[in-house]
């Protein structure tokens, strides 16, 4: 079955993966993984200090708005690994994981339950984050393996990245977890070397500012974060912002790094457009211009 007919987003309890783990022989071997709920306290909320002008740039946390998900459902997706589509910090991408890297995919998953009401919106949807703990002998397949060493590579730093959460600092000692984010499939990336347009320039813009509305803050805008909506007979269609009614074309992706603040939404969403600005103005003349230039 296609993730993209399931309607409700908590539909599924249990993942099997064919393709991803082998024993030491190097068999394939199925793995259920279980849906996991982030707790509520697992990501502490980033306090902005008074030294940021002006004095109406502050106030307070903003809650995190009622679920309207149905009651949860028990649907078992059997899921085959599919082609990678691309890799980052926390994780690779196929179309259907990830070890080491346990907390990051759960500060994610988090995230997509606090932003729950923009999934469809301005975030692809999340169909739940699933886990499972290796047995002895069991390891990745050989066909993630080269991404794993890629990303095994770059340094971690647990008290720095989970500053104050003692559960996602115990999370990233974790090495014997399999997360899975499931989410809906995106699609391309944003045209390079030709004008973008007044309407798509806009709402890449405009599309960071509602999670703005939230007191979150994306943290990681790249060229490579920005896709377009799903399309097709078969997939489920844009819903409207709750905040200002509007249907977007793109999606902001990879969302671990976000930060929940206590920042007034339109100071969020200026700092997020200096970085949106510096991206959306270069690709006409086929640059891509990284958080790091």
């Amino acid at each position: 079955m296609s993730v993209n007919t399931v309607e409700a987003l908590n539909a599924i309890s249990l993942l099997t993966v064919h393709g991803l783990i082998t024993d030491t022989e190097g068999t394939d071997i199925p793995i259920v993984l279980h849906r996991t709920v982030p707790p509520l306290d697992l990501v502490p909320f980033l306090k902005l200090d008074e030294h940021f002008p002006p004095e109406d740039a502050l106030g307070p946390f903003t809650p995190r708005p009622p679920s309207t998900l149905p009651e949860r459902g028990d649907l078992h997706v059997q899921l085959i690994l599919g082609e990678e589509k691309g890799w980052g910090r926390s994780s690779f991408v196929h179309e259907v994981a990830r070890s080491k890297r346990r907390a990051e995919i759960a500060r994610e998953a988090w995230f997509y339950d606090e932003l729950e009401c923009l999934q469809g919106v301005v975030l692809p949807r999340c169909y739940g984050w699933f886990e499972a703990e290796l047995a002895e002998g069991q390891s990745l397949g050989p066909s993630t393996r080269a991404t794993r060493r890629s990303s095994d590579s770059e340094s971690s730093n647990p008290e720095w990245r989970f500053k104050k959460s003692k559960q996602l600092t115990e999370m990233s000692h974790s090495r014997s977890y399999v997360s899975v984010l499931l989410l809906e499939k995106m699609g391309g990336k944003l045209p390079i070397g030709v004008p973008l347009g007044d309407d798509l320039v806009k709402g890449i813009y405009d599309m960071y500012g509602e999670i703005a509305e939230l007191g979150v803050d994306h943290r990681d805008i790249r060229y490579s974060n920005m896709l377009a909506a799903p399309q097709g007979p078969t997939i489920l269609p844009s819903v409207p912002s709750p905040f200002t009614g509007r249907i977007y074309t793109h999606r902001m992706i990879d969302i671990e790094s976000c930060e929940k603040t206590n920042g007034e939404a339109w100071l969020l969403t200026d700092w997020q457009a200096s970085w949106v600005h510096s991206i959306v103005n270069n690709l006409p003349d086929g640059c891509i211009i990284e958080p790091w230039d």
